[in-house]
């Protein structure tokens, strides 16, 4: 029985102290089912995603439809989801919820009548959040020829009542501004006073990060991890400009899952992956029920669920994002068409100037204009 899959990007194997290219087949890796989805102790929905592994020289995403996927728990109940878009399944808001100590299992069966199945998996107990810190730091950076400041985050959990296996999965909420407020606007017609100047200017932006981090009590001699570190927030953007929130989420997971999402992220985070003294192998929990010979890529994790929030002001640090010089030459201004308009001008230190739009508009960096209900203002700022 095959328990291992091998990922599409294989590293180089290391022979007699020499890198030699390595050439997989890489033909067999092609068309493969990657299962991707977790049930917590959150209420749903919950997602799984299918897709299929496509050619090596034409990496593209190929997402699977068209299947019937279950959520099974051991006593009995069970839910098919649906298909909210290509190659996703969701629960149902009210359906099945994970329950510490319940087992559940993954089922897929394939337009072409193929079926997948993972084995029941173990809810394991909750462990709470301890604290979530933020530490100054300098950093280097690929992109500046100094270091640059800006928060190290860790997190510290409750001790546990036994071993425990943590995932970590991050969401950050940043308040930011445009550089300018909109003191006038032209709209062909002679320059006018703009009487809402703010309008434009301070918006929220949330986001996954797309980094995960993991950490055993196995190998420490109490049950309670401490300072465990997160990512870094440099000051190369706007994220630490005015106010910071972290949502972090804490999943307690079996050995089998912990093990798949550990050697995940030593792939993901070598900075040598490609070099390696083996061809490198993650372990799956999906099986094709009719050929254990196939080999079926991703992981299908239970794990409890605890969540904590945090905030942090503006570190005093120096901010490197690029910033917009304002240009008080306003002749062009009558030469523009109708479809130019508005145009927005600032009262700079160089008088009534002109800048680019994003200059003013903070949305046009992705962010929105509403504050986020649960967002808790900090000192006040001057930008």
């Amino acid at each position: 029985m095959i328990k291992k899959t091998i990922i599409l990007i294989l590293p180089l194997m290391m022979m007699l102290g020499c890198r030699e290219e390595f050439m997989p087949d890489v033909n067999k890796y092609q068309n493969l089912l990657v299962v991707d989805g977790m049930i917590t102790t959150d209420p749903g929905p919950y997602t799984i995603k299918l897709s299929r592994t496509s050619e090596v020289n034409k990496p593209d995403y190929d997402p699977l439809t068209g299947c019937e996927v279950r959520i099974e728990e051991r006593t009995g109940e069970i839910e098919v989801l649906s298909e909210a878009e290509p190659g996703v399944y969701k629960t149902s808001r009210d359906g099945i919820q994970g329950e510490v100590g319940k087992s559940y299992k993954l089922s897929i069966i394939t337009p072409e009548g193929k079926e997948y199945a993972s084995e029941f998996i173990e809810m394991q107990p909750e462990v709470e959040i301890g604290s979530i810190r933020a530490e100054l730091q300098l950093k280097e950076s690929q992109n500046y020829p100094r270091p640059l400041g800006g928060y190290q985050f860790y997190v510290t959990t409750m001790p546990a009542s036994e071993e425990a296996n943590i995932l970590w999965k991050l969401e950050e909420t940043y308040e930011y501004t445009s550089q300018f407020k909109i003191d006038y606007i032209y709209r062909g017609m002679g320059i006018e006073e703009f009487q809402n100047s703010d309008t434009l200017y301070r918006c929220w932006k949330t986001q996954k990060i797309n980094e995960f981090f993991v950490s055993s009590t196995r190998s420490l001699t109490g049950t309670q991890i401490t300072n465990k570190p997160l990512h870094f927030v440099n000051s190369s953007t706007k994220r630490l400009q005015v106010r910071y929130s972290l949502l972090v989420k804490q999943y307690n997971l079996n050995n089998e899952a912990y093990n798949y999402w550990s050697d995940l992220r030593e792939q993901i985070a070598s900075d040598d992956f490609l070099f390696a003294s083996q061809p490198y192998q993650m372990l799956g929990n999906v099986r094709n029920v009719d050929n254990d010979e196939e080999a079926v890529l991703g992981y299908f994790s239970v794990g409890s669920v605890t969540t904590k929030r945090a905030f942090f002001d503006k570190p005093d640090i120096e901010f490197f994002y690029d910033k917009c010089v304002p240009n008080p030459d306003l002749r062009g201004l009558g030469y523009m068409g109708p479809n130019q308009f508005p145009v927005y001008l600032a009262n700079t230190n160089v008088g009534i100037a002109l800048a680019s739009e994003f200059c003013f508009d903070c949305t046009l960096w992705n962010g929105k204009l509403n504050k986020p209900d649960f967002w808790v203002d900090g000192k006040s700022d001057n930008n």
